[in-house]
């Protein structure tokens, strides 16, 4: 499925708001805080959720033999699919994603 341009301002934003998220002692709290960064739009939200389920695609997870391996895929999808993604949040998703496996 192609993904729409998106612009910088909205790339930026998104990409903040997956790069601020610190709670890893909780880490199954990801993706709702994320979502719920107050400086995020519905256009916005679109395009997380659009990250977060290649994030959780059954392909990266089923076919990896360890949880490392699931990520590790799911941070590479990330980063060709949404070029717009930084490497750090494509870590993000993909480290959050793998909670979400075990």
């Amino acid at each position: 499925m192609p993904i729409a341009q998106v612009n910088v301002a909205d790339a930026a934003r998104v990409v903040g708001a997956l790069e601020s998220f610190d709670r890893w002692h909780a880490p199954w709290t990801f993706i709702q805080a994320v979502r719920a960064a107050a400086h995020l739009d519905a256009g916005d939200r679109v395009l997380l959720e659009q990250a977060w389920a290649a994030a959780c695609h059954a392909d990266h997870w089923m076919s990896a033999r360890t949880l490392d391996a699931g990520a590790a895929a799911a941070e590479h999808a990330l980063s060709k699919r949404f070029a717009w993604l930084s490497p750090l949040a494509c870590r993000q998703l993909a480290r959050a994603a793998s909670y979400a496996w075990r």
